[in-house]
């Protein structure tokens, strides 16, 4: 029994070195592979500049099951209705203005979807991922090639025969910000060959796989890229397959956009059609050919009413409810945001729930003077009150910023509280104005100025602003002989500074200064406002959002308003990196006009990796997380304070406000918009 000790001790040593020595050695293939890809990436990144790529795209779709919900999601519409297999192509030039930025245009168009439109619209972002770069599809899905985001990925190297190594990857955590797969990557200089992406992300799972180019530039970017995405949602399940392959060898004209043309697809297509695809344009032709004949004989015939109706309904007012109207040509542009749209209702505790729309026009005269219309407009159903604001703006300089703009709209209400101190002073008692929106004012107001960029650094902008501001309850105004209105005409400067380029905060200085008797104008007041605002982009998606400010009123007469252009109540906020980044929740809007003086600071950080990523089920799907702390300093008042967090998913947005005054705990609150679809 002694002499077995010394040989299971070799035996049981001899276990645990040849475990450490393959540890070892797994992770050094890892390491070793990991270092090369970084290398290879860095190495031929700023080779890409400039190139311009030819992709033949196709899109087929399966629809499988689906029920009416279909109808009101966007770009789902088109296939709401018989026959379930469509199919899509689209030929299209795309530039690479870098590694990380380029833009693709639409030049041919074929397919068996009404008006040639696209389906399913997130795929399209599949159609040029980056696997180098942090986020493989504009703006989500952390890469694992990256070496920013070797953190979130567990990795697994095994050497090949070939001279290839496969390196295999999972998340650490289970998020739909991250992928997992395989890569076959060549060992000696790191360079990927091919890679299959396993993942999920806003309704649909997919599977991608992805052949690099060959060689120099081209094989940073795929060459040939498949995926297959599936897409579930309240009982819809719609199958997907979607093709593309580069560097087509047809180059078409530039003059060429958008153009519906299956005889031109036949002659450029790069990829055959397959006998699935074939099908499927046989079964539409056949339609189509049925329903000329239906509209031959029904022509002859009087329609009768519930055709008629039919085709008004479905048709065309269902097809706009829940879809954009848009149009395009060569010079003009058209959209108008759906009449039904979830994704612009909000909600906050202290603005009650709206709902907004918009409308995007432009004119080309030339490419570098062109005309722009881009109204927005919305309800309060709390203050039950229409806004909007309409700016028409001309481009005449757009490599200087040069531009001229006209913007209506009539903004947010606002108060004038000297209205009711004047009142009381007058009838030497305190009146109780409770409810009766004595202070309230309606603010109509037009902005005309211009805009040049100087230097790349320093912008002026220069006009003149002028506001009418009209009494709720004019009948009790009247009652008290006060006036219902007040008018103002000011001119304005705005010098606005980025002496970093964009790599550091924008300094802006605004000046107002009224004229009395211009216009009607009987208020008398000086406006100086200094700003200073900082995106600062950290590695992995990550956002730092810096904000400070300094604001006062001189000059100012008995009857006045205190209206700031960067300390205000916004009742047309933007979405979640605009309203949330900057402003305060759950102040009082009557604090906003009521102090000479405001001193603020703003700070949020967001990350799409934090807390949240440790809750069962619930962390899976959270893509984004932000903390917010912002202080204002008013007069007359103590500090004011705002504590925050918030996080998005592919449903919802929710933030979760504290405030306080000094010390002293004031209030709770949430506001909440609708993701559901945004990118769709």
């Amino acid at each position: 029994m002694k002499h077995r000790q010394p040989f299971l001790r070799l035996f049981v040593l001899g276990i645990l070195i040849s475990m450490s020595c393959g540890l070892y050695a797994k992770e050094k293939v890892d390491s070793m592979i990991l270092h090369r890809i970084y290398n290879y990436q860095k190495t031929l990144t700023p080779e890409i500049n400039g190139i311009d790529d030819h992709v033949y795209a196709k899109f087929r779709f399966n629809v499988e099951k689906r029920n009416f919900t279909l109808w009101l999601i966007p770009t789902m519409y088109v296939l709401a209705k018989d026959p379930r297999e469509y199919i899509r192509e689209s030929y299209n030039k795309v530039h690479f203005t870098d590694a990380h930025h380029y833009d693709i245009n639409s030049q041919v168009l074929a397919g068996t979807i009404r008006h040639n439109r696209s389906a399913m619209r997130p795929l399209l972002d599949y159609m040029t991922p980056n696997i180098y770069d942090i986020d493989l599809y504009d703006g989500h899905i952390l890469s694992p090639f990256n070496k920013t985001n070797r953190r979130y990925y567990y990795y697994t190297g095994k050497l090949l025969d070939d001279g290839t190594t496969r390196l295999n990857f999972r998340p650490r955590i289970y998020n739909t910000q991250l992928l997992n797969g395989y890569a076959i990557v060549e060992t000696e200089t790191g360079r990927i060959i091919r890679t299959v992406l396993n993942g999920e992300f806003d309704m649909i799972t997919f599977r991608t796989e992805i052949q690099q180019g060959d060689e120099g530039p081209l094989s940073l970017m795929p060459k040939k890229c498949t995926t297959a995405a599936t897409f579930r949602f309240v009982g819809n399940r719609i199958s997907a397959l979607f093709d593309a392959s580069y560097h087509c060898p047809t180059s078409l004209p530039d003059s060429i956009t958008k153009v519906s043309s299956r005889e031109l697809m036949d002659s450029i297509r790069a990829t055959p059609l397959t006998e699935t695809d074939r099908r499927i344009y046989e079964a539409y032709d056949n339609l189509q050919q049925q329903d000329t004949v239906a509209i031959d004989t029904t022509a002859k015939e009087k329609k009768s009413f519930p055709r008629v109706l039919k085709k008004i309904l479905w048709d065309t007012i269902g097809d706009q409810l829940v879809t954009p109207i848009a149009a395009e040509s060569d010079a003009a542009e058209f959209y108008l945001s759906p009449i039904i749209n979830p994704l612009y209702l909000r909600y906050s505790g202290s603005r009650g729930l709206s709902y907004k729309m918009r409308l995007h026009t432009r004119y080309t005269f030339s490419p570098h003077r062109y005309l722009t219309f881009k109204p927005t407009f919305g309800y309060n159903f709390k203050q039950k009150q229409f806004y909007f604001t309409a700016p028409l703006r001309m481009t005449y300089n757009p490599k200087r910023n040069g531009y001229a703009e006209i913007v209506w709209g009539n903004g947010n209400r606002i108060s004038n509280t000297t209205v009711m101190d004047q009142i009381n002073h007058e009838h030497h008692d305190t009146i109780d104005f409770r409810n009766k929106d004595m202070d309230k004012f309606t603010d109509y107001h037009v902005q005309v100025f211009n805009n040049i960029m100087v230097f790349d650094w320093f912008d002026i902008e220069t006009g003149i602003v002028y506001h009418q501001r009209v009494a709720l309850n004019k009948d009790l105004m009247r009652h008290y002989n006060v006036p219902t209105e007040y008018r103002s005409f000011a001119p304005m400067i705005g010098l606005k500074f980025s002496p970093w380029l964009n790599r550091g905060p924008i300094i802006s200085i605004d000046w107002e200064r009224s004229i009395k008797n211009v216009f009607q104008s009987n208020i008398d007041y000086e406006r100086w406002e200094f700003d200073a605002q900082w995106k600062y982009r950290l590695p992995g998606l990550r956002v730092l959002n810096l904000r400070s400010g300094y604001g006062f009123y001189t000059n100012k007469h008995e009857n006045y308003f205190l209206d700031y252009s960067n300390f205000r109540d916004n009742n047309l906020p933007e979405d979640w990196d605009d309203n949330w980044s900057g402003d305060f929740q759950l102040l009082d809007s009557r604090l906003y006009n009521e102090s000479d003086y405001y001193v603020r600071g703003n700070i949020s950080y967001e990350s799409p990796l934090l807390f949240a990523k440790w809750f069962p089920y619930l962390g899976k799907y959270i893509e984004k997380e932000r903390f917010y702390v912002s202080s204002v300093l008013l007069e007359k008042t103590r500090p004011y304070s705002e504590l925050g967090y918030g996080f998005t998913n592919r449903y919802i947005s929710i933030g979760l406000f504290a405030s306080f005054l000094g010390t002293e705990f004031q209030k709770f609150g949430v506001s909440f918009d609708f993701e559901l679809f945004k990118r769709w």
